[in-house]
């Protein structure tokens, strides 16, 4: 896979600026802390950053099935190096403010929510003949890595230099990224849209492909509730648990250890396996993040949970590379950047609407209740989307045809 040249350009890339990302988030927090103290303005500028992502991902669905999808990715990394740029500069002079690094994240959102479903078109137009599976696994287990690696020298730069630093490290990761994608050859879509199309009518035809395709609902519908339900109450309520029965940020430090080593067995898993009904098996994966959940709920000794940590990291990155890979192949070029703007949607807006929640649910009914509910709904909705027909379905996970190249 690493053997094709346009491949590793891109995979190297976006290695690169997926490790500058996460030392940028940790970086981000300290650095509004720094500033104020103040809990509600990390809040404020956390939402600034976030609300673009949500307001315009199905543009950037539109965008990456208008345009060459390579030049949008051009466009969008190239913007954020300055950005994260122009962030460190100010860190670094002492003139950085709250509102300057709201509006300047907020900028960053913006080129994330353009980013992410050009993205998902281009890997299938770059990933050698029938091959689409095994680039989605190489981007998952390198990205489980680099995160890793990546917050602990976030911190390091942080405590030795300053919250600048890191933005710095991540404007020339965006850097490096606009470069490999400027030498990798763009692949041209398979059938254009229609010119003089409006914009709001092409996000229209986005959504009718996916509602007219019952399995691809089906994970738009499974990934929303999934975040809402299980992943929120799990990021608000596990550093709880972890802090009143399992010693603390070490311990909850060593879940999240567990869950990228996790997710990195399953990026190798996901290499390596191709189920016949690919949806079927990711849904029944998917299953895994309920033991965490469960552990959690009781809770139980630190080594019990250690384990659940690493199989809700592992079905993460199988299900993301199985359900990924059959858009990539099953939906039309023209339509895919569009199709996967909606999935990467439902995940968005699922996660701050369950936060808020699981605070509220969890003051009134207990932790251990909220966390029980998380687990039993995510086996409960795994079966909910087996019953659909058409994810009891052979979907093929090898694109047939070679996407032309211009």
């Amino acid at each position: 896979m690493l053997g094709d040249r346009q491949f590793r350009l891109y995979w190297a890339g976006q290695t690169l600026s997926g490790a500058g990302n996460a030392m940028s988030s940790v970086a981000l927090a300290f650095a509004v802390l720094a500033l104020t103290h103040d809990a509600s303005s990390l809040g404020l500028v956390l939402l600034a950053a976030q609300l673009p992502v949500i307001a315009f991902t199905v543009f950037g669905g539109v965008a990456g099935d208008r345009y060459p999808r390579r030049l949008v990715l051009l466009a969008t990394d190239s913007g954020r190096a300055g950005v994260q740029a122009v962030t460190a500069a100010l860190l670094i002079t002492g003139h950085a403010s709250v509102l300057a690094l709201g509006l300047l994240q907020a900028c960053a959102g913006f080129g994330s929510a353009m980013f992410a479903p050009a993205a998902s078109g281009l890997v299938a137009n770059l990933a050698p003949q029938g091959q689409v599976q095994q680039a989605n696994s190489l981007l998952t287990m390198s990205k489980a890595v680099t995160q890793v690696a990546a917050l602990a020298t976030a911190g390091a730069l942080v405590a030795v230099l300053s919250p600048g630093a890191a933005f710095a490290v991540d404007s020339l990761s965006f850097l490096a990224s606009t470069l490999s994608l400027a030498l990798v050859r763009s692949p041209a879509l398979a059938a254009p849209p229609s010119k003089g199309r409006r914009l709001l009518g092409e996000v229209g035809e986005g959504w009718r492909a996916v509602r007219e395709c019952p399995w691809l609902l089906a994970d738009v519908a499974h990934v929303s509730l999934f975040n809402t339900i299980a992943l929120s109450p799990f990021f608000v309520l596990g550093p709880l648990v972890a802090e009143r029965y399992l010693g603390g940020a070490p311990a909850w430090s060593a879940i999240a250890i567990s869950y990228a080593v996790g997710a990195f067995a399953g990026s190798w898993v996901a290499l390596h396996w191709h189920p016949a009904r690919p949806m079927l098996a990711a849904f029944a994966v998917s299953t895994a993040m309920a033991p965490l959940l469960l552990v959690l709920a009781v809770p139980m000794s630190l080594w019990l949970v250690l384990p659940s940590g690493a199989a809700a990291g592992l079905q993460a990155s199988v299900c993301n590379t199985l359900a990924s890979t059959c858009r990539q192949v099953n939906v039309p070029d023209h339509l895919l950047s569009r199709a996967s703007s909606f999935v990467t949607l439902g995940g968005l807006v699922g996660v701050p609407v369950g936060m808020a929640l699981a605070g509220v649910a969890a003051d009134k009914f207990g932790t251990h209740v909220v966390l029980l509910v998380a687990g039993a709904w995510v086996v409960a909705s795994a079966a909910g989307a087996a019953a659909v027909p058409s994810v009891r379905g052979r979907l093929p996970l090898a694109i047939a045809e070679p996407v032309s190249a211009s």
